[in-house]
């Protein structure tokens, strides 16, 4: 079945294949066209023949956490492992035909819930390291940005990949009330401060999908009082959750923008 490409195709795409082989009965290295020969396995393409072997051990007796495989006399053995633990042992007459893998594993995965195909799991891998990155480098708006290609996915995303989401978006939140409160209560004259927190605004003021960062709706609040004289501000107490909860907005346009 491993050898049945469309098969190969959809798996890579909607699974996690672990393969385990414990016979030695096959070469333990690839010859190529012109018989140049690599380290890998021939029948297992992508492992050296070390690793298959070890994994039969490995699923017996896994690491701390980890769900356990139990033995079975019979071969070949096959099971599919839900992200939350669960082990699903797969019917002998199923093992080897490609359409009743695929059946069972889309009834599983409607069971599990949301999920994301590996493709597009990667790509917002990339965003969150991109956002990561810009953010450890102070540049707000860059992070922000790549923080927003994800975030705009927000009905896809399985309900760890909005935590992901979430906790950037509370961590740039957190910088943006960080700076502004040393505007607030530095010894600037009023002028100076209102020019710093317009600069601020503008340099937060991107638009999520949910809406802006809270920090933005704290500094125009605070514009207005300024005007009126009133230069105080006092950063608001709030948890990770209702950070990403206070900036949820219901807004007639969905695309990017900013104050």
């Amino acid at each position: 079945m491993l050898e049945n490409k469309k098969f190969v195709e959809w798996a890579n795409e909607n699974l996690i294949v672990v393969v385990g082989h414990t016979q030695a009965d096959h070469p333990t290295e690839i010859t190529d066209d012109k018989g140049k020969k690599t380290a890998g396995c021939p029948l297992y393409v992508g492992m050296t023949c070390e690793q298959h072997r070890a994994i039969p051990g490995e699923c017996r007796n896994p690491a701390e956490g980890l769900p356990k495989l139990e033995s079975k006399n019979t071969m070949p053995n096959s099971w599919f492992v839900s992200p939350d633990g669960t082990i699903s042992e797969i019917e002998p007459a199923a093992q080897q035909v490609a359409g009743k893998i695929e059946e069972l594993a889309v009834a599983l995965q409607k069971e599990a819930g949301k999920g994301l195909v590996w493709k597009k799991y990667g790509k917002y891998l990339e965003q969150f390291e991109a956002s990561d990155k810009a953010f450890a480098d102070k540049k707000i708006k860059d992070a922000i940005k790549a923080l927003q290609k994800v975030e705009k996915d927000t009905k896809k995303l399985t309900e760890g990949m909005k935590a992901e989401v979430d906790k950037r978006f509370n961590t740039i939140n957190g910088a943006g009330e960080d700076a502004f409160a040393e505007i607030t209560g530095g010894s600037d004259e009023a002028k100076a401060k209102i020019k710093a927190a317009n600069k601020l605004k503008s340099l937060y003021g991107i638009r999520f999908k949910r809406g802006y960062l809270p920090i933005v709706d704290e500094i125009k609040g605070w514009l207005k009082r300024a005007k009126a004289g009133d230069l105080s501000w006092t950063k608001p107490s709030r948890g990770e959750e209702d950070a990403g909860e206070d900036a949820k907005e219901d807004a007639e346009e969905d695309g990017d923008g900013e104050r």
